[in-house]
């Protein structure tokens, strides 16, 4: 019997893996969330007006501590806000490489395989 995967539950997973690995580089490089700021600085001018710029703001204005727990959340908060997180096109943080990304988004479809509700807590990351 094969079970039939939703996409948009393979992408929220891998979203979540790839900001899992953003919150340790946050914990060995607490500068990221500077430059974290400068590309929201820069999306914000296109997107001036939607909620996701100012709810990212105000996370960004957080300690660091804080924003590595929150990037590792399962919030649908957070689910809703790695869908337009500046952090993926921050400088220092590199997610470019095709290999890298399939990676990523194989072990997200192998997660979610194991629970069709993509219900399993993947573990956490603690630096």
């Amino acid at each position: 019997m094969s079970v039939k995967l939703n996409q948009e539950d393979v992408n929220d997973t891998a979203k979540l893996m790839i900001h899992r690995l953003i919150a340790r580089a946050i914990g060995r490089d607490p500068s990221l969330v500077d430059k974290a700021k400068v590309s929201l600085d820069r999306s914000s001018k296109h997107y001036e007006g939607y909620s996701f710029v100012r709810e990212w703001s105000e996370l960004l204005d957080l300690p660091p501590s804080e924003i590595r727990r929150l990037l590792a959340s399962r919030s649908e908060r957070m689910t809703r806000l790695r869908l337009s997180s500046p952090f993926v096109l921050a400088e220092g943080i590199d997610f470019g490489s095709t290999a890298l990304r399939r990676r990523i988004w194989r072990a997200a479809k192998r997660v979610a395989q194991r629970s069709p509700t993509c219900g399993v807590e993947l573990p956490r990351i603690v630096a």
